[in-house]
């Protein structure tokens, strides 16, 4: 009996720290989080998905892509103090480069040897990719 009870304590006391990690904080309440390596994130708030990187602050974006050591895609138009419209968020430094136009963005890419084949995504679609599977049974 007591090997039952201190087992399940070791199990809870385990996944309660677990969800308050890097890997396990999904958010709380109307956000929601997706760890994307290099101890960064996107976060949700709401409909509105940012990034906050230290040279800008916090950006809104629309649909992107995830590497490992790059997040690209489009921003959105509620970013009033920025005029661009493409972004790529660079996981190791910290910093984002902002375009206006998709030929420097592309090439930008291209000299970082990015792969760009996957197709641009919504915050939800990568949630889910992230949080499906066993993920998803160790959510509060």
């Amino acid at each position: 009996m007591l090997t039952w009870v201190s087992s399940w304590g070791i199990i809870s006391f385990g996944l309660f720290f677990f969800m308050f990690s890097y890997y396990g904080d999904h958010g709380l309440g109307d956000s929601a989080r997706i760890p994307i390596g290099h101890h960064r994130e996107i976060s949700q708030t709401d409909i509105m998905s940012h990034i906050e990187p230290k040279n800008k602050g916090v950006i809104y974006i629309n649909e992107f892509s995830i590497t490992d050591d790059y997040v690209y895609g489009t921003l959105e138009k509620y970013n009033l103090d920025l005029n661009q419209n493409y972004f790529v968020y660079d996981l190791k430094l910290n910093t984002v480069q902002l375009f206006d136009q998709a030929i420097p963005f592309n090439y930008f890419l291209t000299s970082k040897n990015v792969s760009q084949e996957s197709a641009y995504q919504t915050f939800n679609y990568h949630y889910n990719q992230y949080w499906n599977g066993w993920r998803f049974w160790l959510l509060p």
